[in-house]
């Protein structure tokens, strides 16, 4: 049967959060859906037992399926599992879930009434769990993002987005900004930027959705570089914009 809704879940180095039992609470809501779903997890060339772990969940588990690629970063691995998933509406979600799953009710709520895009807002500046650093860091980031590109929106980076079926590939096959496939480490650019602006230009209707969110700590990225790289990209998806890169989505919506 046709899923409803699929879930794409990027994994690099995951291990370990696999062994804590950070994914039980999603499975343990899923399971109690009745309508078809699907979870694709996207292995992104790990170096620890992510595959191995992943692919004997997923053979014990027949709504769940792995795919591994080349190590290419988050914007990669999300891209890969977008493509494939089937469902009418398609969420991707981080491994650690951070996010709870179970707000996706919201997100299946929102859709229903009219958006094509639903993304998650976790109101970073009043979090109590984050430090004063993490709090001016994303303001920064997030004031630079609505400037230079997404005026309006409140939190681009949220790993908690849904996307309707008929836009997944008009966006993620025309990421050029961030989808370069040859990362190191846990790198995960400004991925999510690049895709809403591209939802923009494809006249998407995108709605912003209070979510639960608990800071889960990891040391994958650098704190200060990765930021800086993230900025970087902003500035070039609005490069690319004017030098005429996206016209091809600008004719799509003319058409």
């Amino acid at each position: 049967m046709k899923p409803y809704l699929s879930i794409v879940i990027p994994a690099y180095n995951e291990a370990n959060n696999f062994r804590d039992g950070l994914l039980k609470p999603a499975t343990d809501y899923l399971a109690k859906q009745k309508y078809p779903w699907e979870v694709i997890f996207v292995n992104d060339g790990s170096t620890d037992d992510t595959e191995k772990l992943l692919t004997a969940f997923c053979r014990a588990n027949s709504d769940y399926q792995l795919l591994t690629i080349p190590h290419g970063g988050k914007a990669a691995a999300v891209t890969a599992g977008m493509l494939v998933a089937k469902g009418e509406i398609v969420l991707f979600t981080d491994f650690d879930q951070s996010t709870p799953l179970s707000q996706i009710e919201k997100f299946i709520e929102s859709h229903e009434n009219g958006s094509d895009i639903v993304i998650g807002d976790r109101g970073v500046m009043d979090k109590m769990n984050n430090t004063f650093f993490r709090r001016f860091r994303s303001w920064v980031f997030l004031t630079l993002v609505q400037l230079v590109l997404l005026p309006g929106i409140r939190d681009s980076q949220c790993g908690f987005k849904s996307f309707k079926q008929k836009y997944i590939k008009k966006i993620f096959s025309n990421l050029k900004v961030t989808n370069t496939g040859i990362v190191t480490g846990g790198y995960m650019g400004a991925f999510d930027v690049e895709a809403l602006f591209l939802g923009r230009k494809l006249k998407c209707k995108i709605a912003q959705v209070a979510v639960e969110w608990n800071k889960v700590e990891g040391t994958r990225l650098n704190p200060v570089l990765e930021p800086i790289k993230m900025a970087i990209d902003v500035f070039k998806v609005r490069i690319f914009d004017i030098l005429g890169k996206y016209d091809n989505l600008t004719n799509a919506v003319k058409a």
